[in-house]
């Protein structure tokens, strides 16, 4: 929570534009300065959105990676304030509408969810779903139960879809997969990479088939026959992940000692460099 909540505060946030735009033109409510975290928490640039993401816990990134790689997500807001609830006149009991307010200043509390989430229907429609990360041992609390039922009667009112997300309901394996490989979404760094790299996802994908070959002996080879730097072919195999040219099964940890046979890594058609957008 913010260390001090007063008018002031509300007033200043406000005219710094939080909570407002969409994509890269969207502020948070909070940022990673304003709140002093009970988890880690992580500035990220996020190729979707074209911004720094502000994330206060492990879960929350977790979840962000999983909202990043799908393609069906194209905007996420995070810790996104629920600006108009006072004027929902929303039906809640005596003892939430105290939750309303600030006790000491009496001045209004602004709720926020997690992450809003902007998505793409099958027919090009986009629509919203909210979610608040909260760790399980979390839903035990009462304030916190307060504070999840305010925000659900807010988005079941404007008839948005609105969930809790634990550690229980999230992919972590999956979601470090993705943070692994979205490092090297963009080549602009390894210009010697990106010259090249059809051929090279070609020869990468030929050496991956061969019998026994492992994922770091197809990246070595790679390199001795491009003449290429050491690393060159991990990052071009993290790229390839990122921009959905090779596909392979997220769930499980990905051991590059391994023989690439055990992974079904596929190399995708449709995949290029756009592919964060869907």
């Amino acid at each position: 929570m913010i260390k001090e909540w007063k008018d002031s505060t509300l007033k200043r946030f406000i005219q710094e534009g939080r909570g407002a735009g969409e994509g890269k033109e969207y502020k948070p409510w909070l940022q990673v300065q304003d709140v002093k975290s009970r988890g880690r928490s992580t500035r990220i640039f996020s190729q979707k959105t074209q911004r720094v993401m502000h994330l206060l816990s492990d879960l929350q990134l977790h979840y962000y990676y999983l909202l990043e790689f799908d393609g069906s997500v194209v905007d996420i807001r995070e810790h996104y304030p629920l600006l108009d609830l006072h004027e929902q006149n929303l039906p809640l009991d005596a003892k939430l509408q105290k939750k309303l307010f600030n006790a000491k200043t009496n001045v209004p509390h602004i709720f926020t969810t997690t992450f809003y989430i902007t998505k793409i229907n099958a027919k090009g429609e986009p629509y919203h779903e909210a979610r608040v990360i909260k760790s399980s041992t979390e839903l035990d609390k009462s304030v916190t139960i307060d504070r999840l039922q305010i925000i659900y009667s807010y988005f079941n009112k404007k008839q948005i879809d609105f969930g809790i997300v634990t550690e229980k309901d999230i992919n972590k394996q999956k979601a470090l997969n993705i943070g692994w490989f979205m490092t090297a979404f963009d080549l602009s760094d390894f210009p010697e990479i990106d010259a090249i790299q059809h051929y090279l996802k070609v020869d990468l994908f030929k050496l991956f088939q061969m019998p026994g070959m492992s994922f770091n002996r197809a990246f070595t080879r790679l390199e001795k026959t491009y003449q290429l730097p050491e690393g060159s072919g991990l990052t071009l195999f993290k790229h390839l992940l990122a921009t959905k040219q090779l596909a392979m099964n997220l769930n499980n940890p990905i051991d590059l000692t391994d023989c690439v046979s055990t992974y079904d890594v596929q190399l995708k058609v449709g995949g290029d460099r756009d592919a964060i957008s869907g």
